[in-house]
């Protein structure tokens, strides 16, 4: 049950995000919109692609960029209340970050709608000049996002005014976020997610390989690191009876994403028993 006092807390942050980066936020609200959609259209549209519905990779994209627009947006009240200058200003950086997410989901929705792959499309020409343009949108977010993120570790815990806990998970969700961003980076130039055989056995919806290695499950887990670390630090307070659990946790995502690392580059599959 939550408590007055922590649903107070909850929707002042909330309000304080909206406030700081109202780009952000609406990203978010509109991508759990789009969500919904396509898993409408997932129902009334039959079509498939590479076994898939065609509206599976929309319906992702939509909830995973949701997620991340929402992290922006909260990320950006610490950073608003140290007043930080020029190009590196949160708000400058959010902005960019969330209009090259709004180009991968308009062109991701596309493909969807014609019936094509959207990734590793190089089969014609309109197709490859997508794939090329959003592989260049996701560069300049990534380097946007990194951007964003340096002043959690340029400045101390202090003067963010957030606990020491948050501020270390933010910096390992950060550092695993650029492996699993470099993960995306391979899979770009392989022109393909498999290691191993071809991967045509699938886990449903995620379509991760339960045969090969799937280099999707490593991007996955690293860019989701800088949600689950903060939000798991924030959880347990800035209680110094916490602090070692904080830390274990870092430390156990790092090292089960370093496994899953491993046994992909592998050929082995992480969800094998699926």
């Amino acid at each position: 049950m939550i408590t007055p006092n922590v649903e107070s807390a909850s929707r002042s942050g909330w309000m304080e995000s909206l406030r700081c980066s109202p780009v952000a936020y609406w990203t978010g609200v509109l991508h759990v919109l789009l969500f919904l959609s396509f898993a409408v259209l997932s129902v009334v549209d039959p079509r498939t692609v590479d076994g898939l519905n065609n509206w599976y990779k929309p319906m992702k994209f939509a909830l995973s960029i949701a997620i991340f627009a929402f992290t922006v947006s909260i990320l950006s009240v610490p950073l608003e209340r140290i007043k930080s200058r020029g190009i590196r200003r949160p708000d400058v950086l959010a902005r960019i970050i969330c209009y090259m997410l709004w180009g991968e989901i308009i062109l991701i929705s596309l493909q969807a709608a014609r019936g094509e792959r959207s990734h590793f499309n190089i089969e014609s020409a309109l197709g490859g000049i997508i794939y090329s343009v959003m592989g260049l949108m996701i560069l300049v977010s990534t380097i946007a996002t990194v951007a964003f993120l340096l002043p959690y570790f340029s400045r101390s815990a202090e003067e963010l005014q957030i606990s020491r806990m948050v501020r270390r998970g933010i910096q390992v969700g950060t550092i695993l976020f650029v492996l699993g961003s470099v993960a995306g980076g391979i899979m770009s130039s392989l022109l393909t997610h498999s290691v191993g055989d071809p991967g045509l056995h699938r886990i449903p919806f995620l379509g991760w390989s339960t045969t090969a290695g799937d280099i999707r499950t490593v991007h996955f887990l690293g860019l989701h690191a800088i949600q689950v670390l903060p939000l798991a630090a924030w959880w347990l307070k800035d209680e110094v009876r916490f602090r070692w659990v904080s830390s274990v946790l870092n430390w156990s995502y790092g090292i089960v994403f370093a496994l899953v690392t491993t046994l992909t580059a592998m050929g082995l599959s992480v969800v094998f028993w699926l």
